[in-house]
């Protein structure tokens, strides 16, 4: 059967980059290299995990991607410098 996916299967990711905006429940990233923008949904994640954070800094999301794929849900959210240290 190709195609078929069950309705909870959710494709897990963690990706690297930047904040380039934040606003409400919404941040637009872009990953290491530039190579794409995502848009990253916090409603479901702490909100102390991304209080704060400012356009430039370097930020590891780990999340799902939403069933329609326009964006990834994020479930944790971690800053980093950028230079290889990345979350657990």
């Amino acid at each position: 059967m190709l195609g078929v996916e069950t309705p909870n299967a959710q494709e897990r990711l963690r990706v690297a980059g930047w904040v380039q905006w934040i606003a409400g429940s919404r941040l637009q990233m872009m990953t290491d290299g530039g190579a794409l923008a995502l848009s990253i949904d916090l409603r479901e994640t702490d909100q102390t995990s991304y209080q704060g954070l400012r356009p430039g800094e370097w930020i590891v999301v780990d999340g799902v991607v939403a069933s329609d794929r326009s964006r990834v849900i994020a479930r944790d959210i971690w800053r980093t410098d950028g230079g290889g240290s990345q979350a657990p």
